[in-house]
């Protein structure tokens, strides 16, 4: 039923069938890349809608778009679900609203996040681009000791660790798998510490720091500083060689309001600037610089460095000085 794109990334257009066709068209796509619903509300002629799916790493992330409508799970579509799953969803400028274990009005940039287990009500009014992130149950545990206390509540993207979330996933999107800026693992567990300090935020219970706290983390930083120019380096890696797991890295770099991506592109991008600065590397690409550096792809290398600095990597060269201490600051 979907067009392909290549292997990973599937994609659904009410521009494939006839305009009688296109609410239960769209509905399907929904049901196959999300999870199954019922599609009603809109003008079945006028409607349009277009979904796109892949999996990244442990999570599944679609994103659609399109017209006012509204949506449901009922018992038949809760029977059809074979998994527990959560749905961590966002709307990019619509507001919407739902019910599920309770009513919930939500803005664009609010994170809402859904249990698969318990039936569903939303309805969309204006022209709509949503991002829904799926994740299992066993994966979400690995976060947030009690998922079963999330169902149904509302992020407001407005506090400061929902922005950090409802940010972050705005920009996940099925492409990702064809170029991602990070290992997918990275990506996904970005997500989790993230939703892991938003949740503490949320329960005014933030980490405790104490000494042995500050020294994991220093650690940590090191470690990261030290093999940052990897560029398939994962969190994981990074726990093995200090000896601890992997959950207790994410959740020490949350006591200092840290995650790992955000760390080991920092450290991506000192190393970048300061090969940018040296008169060894004059001779180098700037594309060379930042595979060295451990950036995957060289457009989200000139991205990052452009975000810190106000200037490309060639530009920064063409200037003839990169002040590294005003980027970093940055």
């Amino acid at each position: 039923m979907s067009h392909v794109v290549n292997e990973l990334i599937h994609r659904w257009s009410t521009r494939d069938v006839p305009p009688a066709k296109r609410l239960d068209y769209f509905a399907a796509a929904v049901s196959e890349a999300v999870t199954p619903v019922v599609i009603d509300g809109a003008d079945a002629i006028t409607f349009h809608g277009d979904v796109s799916f892949a999996k990244l790493g442990a999570i599944d992330v679609s994103r659609a778009a399109g017209s006012p409508h509204r949506s449901s799970r009922g018992r038949k579509e809760l029977a059809q679900s074979t998994e527990h799953v959560f749905n961590l969803m966002t709307t990019l400028k619509a507001p919407w609203s739902a019910e599920h274990r309770g009513c919930v009005r939500m803005m664009p940039r609010d994170v809402l996040i859904l249990d698969s287990s318990f039936p569903l009500k939303a309805e969309v009014r204006e022209e709509f681009e949503l991002v829904n992130v799926v994740v299992t149950e066993e994966w979400l545990r690995r976060w947030v000791p009690d998922p079963n206390r999330l169902a149904a509540r509302r992020i407001p993207g407005n506090s400061m660790w929902g922005l950090a979330l409802s940010s972050y996933l705005a920009e996940m999107s099925p492409e990702l798998v064809s170029a991602p800026p990070l290992p997918l693992s990275v990506m996904a567990d970005q997500v989790g510490s993230l939703l892991a300090l938003t949740v503490s935020a949320m329960q005014n219970a933030p980490p405790a720091v104490t000494a042995g706290t500050k020294s994991l983390q220093t650690r940590i930083r090191d470690c990261i500083d030290e093999r940052c120019t990897e560029s398939q380096l994962t969190a994981t890696d990074v726990a093995e060689s200090i000896g601890i797991s992997v959950r207790t890295l994410h959740r020490t770099l949350a006591a200092a309001s840290e995650t790992y991506g955000q760390h080991l592109m920092e450290a991506r991008s000192r190393t970048a600037l300061r090969m940018l600065s040296s008169p060894l590397f004059k001779r180098v690409t700037t594309g060379e610089i930042g595979r060295r550096a451990g950036f995957m792809s060289s457009s989200h290398f000139v991205r990052v460095i452009r975000a810190r600095s106000g200037q490309t990597p060639r530009q920064l060269r063409a200037a003839g000085h990169v002040d590294v201490a005003r980027c970093e600051a940055n």
